[in-house]
């Protein structure tokens, strides 16, 4: 087996039990898109919530593929759990909120309310 005790020393320090993927939240005249990086995250090991106080939580586990099988010389990716907490704005229809996983990639589509318009009062 080859010995790389320099790389051990450097890489193997990288590899941690909590990361943070990246985000990406967007918008167009229908609803807000956050789009999250998680690639090797299974569906199983995945949760989306949607608390009440308008804040949107996305966690789960990304889990190494050779765990105990290998020695390994270089670790960069990162494993364990990780959990974003994303404010949302007022203007949204939780109950229209989806949610899809396609190629490591998170899509939480958040419908906007109507915008609210002037009421004109009789006297």
């Amino acid at each position: 087996m080859m010995e790389l005790h320099w790389a051990r020393r450097l890489f193997l320090s990288a590899a941690s039990t909590h990361w943070e993927p990246a985000v990406d939240f967007c918008e167009d005249d229908e609803a807000y898109h956050v789009i999250m990086d998680i690639a090797g995250v299974s569906e199983q090991d995945l949760e989306v919530i949607y608390q009440p106080d308008g804040v949107l939580v996305v966690r789960g586990v990304r889990r190494p593929l050779l765990c105990g099988t290998v020695s390994c010389l270089l670790l960069e990716i990162a494993y364990g759990a990780f959990e974003r907490h994303i404010p949302l704005p007022h203007n949204i229809n939780p109950d229209g909120i989806e949610a899809s996983y396609k190629a490591g990639m998170l899509h939480i589509r958040i419908p906007k309310t109507s915008p609210a318009r002037p009421l004109q009062l009789q006297l």
